[in-house]
């Protein structure tokens, strides 16, 4: 079929002129768009089909032929032959247009009935961008979804770890708790991913405290580590700054993702994971592991969306394979490397190399908790014997690596050991008892158990289970014991004060306010934007504001915009269970921070302290009389609800 193009300007008028509702169709549509006959001749375009900014136009304006288009695309042959198979029934259809060699589009045929007996049809570009964009507000709104409801399930999971459960209980919540924060990793994980593709995702700049990053990937994993007796440590060099100037949440999400991966897929030895600066100007955190290792063709697909390392392994293994994928793009948006080194069989080791500056920190003249104090350790390989070396130089002791054929004999100027076992071994209650009898009475001997040692042989004090957070280790090393597993979840009081919480969602606002009156502060409650403005310009002067931002009538951002318009100084934290992306819209509405839910009680402890010790409370600002007409009442203003 051959098609001649007309002069410019020889449509029809009734053709050119096409009835309003057309027009409104295709100006409605947020890609380029027309209505064509089966000529090929465009008979309504809207202004993005056109849009001077495309390289002097691909497509033919109205009235033009797409058999008369410029560009290599051949007068555009695909399109038109899919607009002369078009039928009443025939299911849109997909061709891709090459008239712009920088960007290969494609463009949807799509059969229309004009009414009139009359066949047309409507060509939209779908462009790579376009169904990007689609997927990432997707995936932006399906995690939202899904964060709402496990918002209330981890904070009502938090209530109860905070509570005298007995052990069987316990386990059960810790499972839920675990579960549940597992399923909040992966909603975030589908949601940055999107981000990322789409250049939407934004890095924050804050100090990180790096002990503090590596104990919160490690002690999640506990559970499973334990279950199959993995030796699980981590520890910053001794040497390293404290802290760095970086983005915490975004760190944290390549830690999980790596150090989960490897906990995942080793069944037995060891996973340890080491950060240090070589002083090249980078930080340099490497995870190692003792698993079945990856060969090279895998190591070429595994930061690969979707995938595992190999289909046996995604029978055996749960998962999604996001987190690699996620923690490369990560990495590479933060300017940083990362390498994988494996041998199959031997175990894998992955290198993350990123360039973190160090973030100020006041002098630590804190005495060292271990100070004077010479360990020996007991540990499988070097990568853990470094790892508890590292720890104990940073508490101030000077460790003194060993093998366990050593320690069974008296050393010289070491009366403590620490050595590394299976609580569930036969032989190492045996074990235990030869090193006390090394040590003698004034010693002390420490064991470090991959299992749980209440079901195993051994059941005495001094039995520590992997992974070590500096903290624990001190104590005990001190004879400090910190109860068994089963002792409630708490956190230290804060010293009063109140706080106004606004939450529309019931079960959430019961279960943060018991949070918030846990440690010890006085809590009102509001249930919108509107009422949260009132309360807060009112005269009860509370300390600090925590505000949902999502919420009826007028939501968190508007209700902060009221209270800072009047004047009002007191802190406000945002609460939301969008992603982290969000964080500007806050700061620029006038927040001074953000939560982003589930929220755990230590995180909500931490976020409330430095606004309700006595010295740093900011008073309310004096509320604008004229601002009360602007705050919306819809009828009866909601109630602040007090205890």
């Amino acid at each position: 079929m051959n098609v001649r193009a007309p002069p410019p300007g020889s449509l029809p008028r009734e053709r050119s002129g096409m009835g309003y509702a057309a027009r409104s169709l295709v100006e409605a549509i947020p890609v380029p768009a027309a209505i064509l006959d089966l000529d090929g001749r465009v008979l309504v375009a809207n202004g993005r089909w056109t849009a001077p900014d495309r390289d002097g136009g691909l497509y033919p304006a109205e009235g033009g032929f797409l058999s008369a288009s410029p560009g290599p695309c051949g007068g555009h042959r695909g399109v038109l032959e899919a607009v002369w198979r078009l039928t009443p029934t025939t299911p849109p259809a997909r061709v891709r247009c090459r008239c712009d060699e920088a960007v290969e589009r494609v463009l949807q045929v799509a059969a229309l009935d004009a009414g009139d007996g009359e066949r047309q049809c409507l060509v939209t570009e779908i462009t790579e961008e376009t169904g990007t964009d689609t997927r990432a507000e997707f995936l932006a709104l399906l995690s939202h979804e899904a964060r709402t409801p496990v918002t209330t399930v981890v904070a009502a999971v938090e209530l109860l770890r905070a509570q005298s459960l007995e052990q069987g209980v316990r386990e059960i919540v810790d499972n839920v708790y675990f579960s549940t924060r597992a399923l909040e990793t992966l909603t975030d994980n589908l949601l940055d991913l999107g981000r990322l593709e789409t250049g939407r995702l934004r890095l924050a700049h804050e100090p990180v405290t790096i002990r503090t990053l590596l104990e919160g990937v490690v002690e999640p994993l506990q559970r499973e580590s334990r279950s199959k007796g993995i030796l699980l440590l981590t520890a910053p060099a001794p040497d390293l700054p404290p802290a760095v100037q970086g983005d915490a949440g975004r760190l944290r999400q390549v830690l999980d993702a790596v150090v989960g991966n490897a906990v995942k897929f080793t069944t037995a030895g060891e996973v340890v994971v080491l950060a240090e600066a070589p002083g090249d100007g980078t930080w340099v955190m490497t995870v190692s592991d003792t698993g079945p290792g990856i060969d090279e063709p895998q190591r070429a697909r595994i930061f690969q969306p979707f995938t595992q390392a190999d289909s046996s392994s995604a029978r055996r293994h749960e998962g999604a394979g996001l987190g690699l994928a996620l923690a490369s793009r990560l990495i590479a948006r933060m300017d940083g490397t990362i390498e994988v080194e494996s041998t199959p069989g031997a175990g894998t080791l992955f290198r993350i190399r990123l360039p973190l500056q160090v973030a100020p920190a006041p002098p630590d003249d804190e005495p060292r908790p271990l100070a004077r104090r010479r360990i020996a350790v007991v540990a499988p390989t070097r990568r853990s014997t470094q790892a508890l070396a590292w720890l104990l130089a940073g508490a101030g002791a000077e460790p003194v690596p060993a093998a366990f054929a050593e320690v069974i004999r008296p050393m010289a100027d070491v009366d403590t050991v620490l050595w590394c076992d299976d609580a569930h071994d036969t032989e190492a209650a045996q074990r235990a008892d030869t090193v006390g009898r090394a040590v003698g009475p004034d010693g002390q001997g420490l064991m470090i158990s991959t299992t749980d040692p209440r079901t195993g042989v051994v059941r005495r004090p001094g039995v520590l289970t992997a992974p070590l957070v500096l903290n624990r280790l001190v104590a005990a090393l001190n004879q400090e014991r910190t109860g068994v597993r089963g002792a409630p979840v708490t956190v230290p009081p804060l010293s009063g004060g109140r706080v106004l919480l606004a939450e529309d969602n019931e079960v959430n606002r019961t279960v943060f306010r018991r949070m918030i009156e846990l440690m010890g502060v006085t809590c009102d409650t509001v249930v919108d934007g509107a009422a949260a403005a009132r309360a807060a310009l009112g005269d009860t002067g509370y300390d600090v504001v925590l505000m949902d931002v999502q919420m009826p009538r007028t939501d968190g951002l508007e209700a902060t915009r009221l209270i800072r318009a009047a004047g009002c100084r007191t802190p406000i934290l945002a609460l939301t269970a969008t992603a982290p992306a969000d964080r500007d819209r806050c700061l620029a509405a006038g927040m001074n921070g953000r939560l982003s839910k589930p929220i755990t009680l230590p995180e909500l402890r931490a976020a409330l302290a430095p606004y309700l010790h006595p010295a740093a409370t900011a008073p309310p600002g004096d509320p604008d009389d004229r601002l009360s007409s602007r705050i919306p009442t819809d009828g009866d203003p909601s109630p602040v609800m007090t205890r």
